[in-house]
């Protein structure tokens, strides 16, 4: 009923607690497709291990980087299941995610959903509950990107299969986008149900530098505004984005 998508690219050293954490799921009806963007660790092998225990693993190799994007795109394409289900390879989920996702899903007869989730720090400890909305819309999203890819599940069967943008910085907002042009309105299971781990390796002021950076050109590039309206855009999504960062969580 599932199928889970994970791209993968030199992610050795969590790739393993990601994969088994699809395998310990309570949901059993899943297809895993590891899509591997050009790696050149130990990833390869790994995949290529759980390929060999479970039938229900599928891969594709990539032979040159085309970025996650590209990559969750060639596992969209693979999948045979209704539910298109997102992970990223150094991250993981909750035992229950899948049960209760797809459960408040069916029974709500809703297409597109996504939960809440903890965030990890670099000493692998939950520190918060990112308290995403209770619902979003096409505005709403334009104001903040409150979707993590990792919670995020659509239904082929109400929508068809959907896929990211083809460039390689905010392609999983586009998504969304391109998601909500049919379903209108996203739904949030609100409950913790994914495990996401930030990076502390870049400085504060820089990751401000880049959102500012990708931000505007994802205005410009995806949604085709002038510069004038992209600037405003850029503008209220910082306000709402900030604010978002300071009081939109629950620290453990």
């Amino acid at each position: 009923m599932v199928s889970i998508i994970i791209p993968v690219y030199n992610c050795e050293n969590f790739l393993t607690q990601c994969i088994e954490s699809v395998f310990n799921q309570t949901f059993k009806d899943w297809e895993l497709i590891l899509i591997d963007d050009c790696s050149t660790d130990g990833s390869r092998n790994i995949i290529k291990k759980y390929a060999e225990i479970d039938s229900r693993v599928k891969f594709y190799f990539f032979d040159c980087n085309v970025g996650a994007g590209l990559a969750r795109n060639k596992g969209i394409e693979i999948s045979e299941m209704r539910f298109i289900a997102f992970l990223d390879s150094d991250d993981f989920w909750h035992k229950d995610k899948l049960k209760m996702q797809i459960d408040f899903m069916l029974k709500n007869n809703f297409s597109f959903s996504y939960t809440r989730f903890y965030q990890l720090n670099d000493r692998e400890e939950p520190t918060k509950i990112i308290l995403s909305p209770k619902t979003i819309n096409a505005k709403q999203l334009l104001r903040n990107n409150y979707i993590k890819t990792l919670t995020a599940i659509y239904d082929t069967k109400l929508l068809g299969k959907v896929y990211m943008p083809d460039y390689r910085k905010r392609q999983d907002w586009g998504l969304w986008f391109n998601i909500l042009e049919k379903a209108k309105i996203a739904h949030c299971l609100p409950k913790p149900l994914a495990y996401y781990r930030t990076s502390n390796t870049t400085s504060l002021s820089t990751n401000k530098f880049v959102l500012i950076r990708e931000n505007y050109n994802f205005y410009r590039l995806f949604l085709k505004k002038n510069i004038l309206t992209c600037t405003l855009m850029m503008i209220i999504f910082l306000v709402v984005h900030l604010r978002f960062k300071a009081y939109g969580f629950k620290r453990l």
